[in-house]
């Protein structure tokens, strides 16, 4: 293979799936693995394998970093040491469990925001690999980052749509892996879809609240990132995060169903993330905070459904 076009850090399903996007755009991708990749995952001779991190960054072209949330600082360090300073688009839904921090925020101090995009939108990489229709979210401070990162990904079957709210396509992404679970549960426990819809409204409300502290824009929020992943995540079994709330109601602890599920599971992480934030702005969340009591094994499943019920009744939007 001849020049690389861009790199892929990250040999998952997710990653995997993102490098059959570009492929089909006729792009050339040099991807890393920490083990041995199984080329029939993503034969084709544009695409070629690396178990060097550094060999990535040698290349000076845009990278994908397609990993879970908690490898993001190591990748960051070497990022940092390597003196790399290409565009980096992150494509991880999620909140750092000891810090509170977004992705894109873990990259700060690595490399410039300048340099930094974000990826995030309702995405099943199943149905990205099958070429099902798809539509996700780009955001970027820099318009530049947006138009590279759009130009090679977009295509008929994976629609780009351009955002600068940063932060709003992240909180997006990762509360919806939190309100996910709580649907999960929901359904586990046999609650109906009335309960459903209550959940996704509410949960929605929450994410909006928090939005709003964080000075995100409420239509991020009602987009493609938020209610739009919120939607396919807490409705279909493909969905870890639904799978991990049905398996909690079923009376798995989380190591069992983390176990049966057989990937990571970032609702776990991001709900310790969220309830740092949670504390530190002193916010009334519920839905979010039963589901971190309940992963954390503070309350079982039943008594957290009915610890909601008995609130107070109040508003709808206040």
């Amino acid at each position: 293979m001849s020049s690389i076009d861009i790199t892929i850090i990250g040999a998952g399903s997710w990653g995997r799936a993102l490098a059959h996007k570009l492929l089909k755009n006729n792009k050339k991708i040099l991807m890393y693995s920490r083990s041995p990749v199984n080329e029939q995952h993503v034969n084709n001779e544009n695409i070629s394998y690396t178990n060097k991190v550094e060999k990535i960054l040698a290349s000076k072209v845009p990278c994908v970093i397609a990993t879970p949330v908690k490898s993001l600082n190591e990748i960051g360090l070497k990022i940092k040491k390597e003196k790399f300073n290409e565009p980096i688009i992150l494509t991880c839904k999620g909140i750092d469990s000891s810090s509170g921090k977004f992705p894109s925020q873990i990259f700060d101090k690595y490399t410039s925001s300048n340099n930094l995009a974000v990826l995030s939108g309702p995405s099943f990489a199943s149905e990205v690999l099958d070429d099902k229709p798809t539509a996700v979210t780009i955001a970027s401070k820099n318009k530049e980052v947006t138009k590279i990162f759009s130009k090679m990904f977009h295509n008929k079957f994976f629609r780009i749509y351009a955002s600068e709210d940063i932060i709003g396509c992240q909180l997006g992404g990762a509360m919806k892996n939190i309100l996910s679970v709580a649907v999960g549960i929901s359904d586990g426990l046999g609650l109906g879809s009335n309960a459903k819809a209550a959940l996704i409204s509410r949960g929605i409300v929450e994410m909006r609240i928090i939005g709003e502290i964080l000075n995100c824009d409420t239509d991020t929020i009602y987009g493609l990132s938020g209610l739009g992943d919120l939607v396919l995540t807490a409705n279909d079994n493909l969905s870890r995060n639904r799978r991990l709330g049905i398996e909690i109601a079923q009376g798995s602890s989380i190591k069992d169903a983390e176990k049966k599920i057989g990937q990571v599971v970032e609702g776990i992480f991001a709900s310790q993330g969220l309830d740092i934030l949670i504390k530190k702005y002193a916010l009334n969340l519920p839905i979010s905070s039963k589901v971190f009591d309940i992963i954390n094994e503070k309350v079982n499943p039943k008594d957290a459904v009915n610890d909601l019920l008995l609130r107070e009744k109040k508003s709808e939007f206040v």
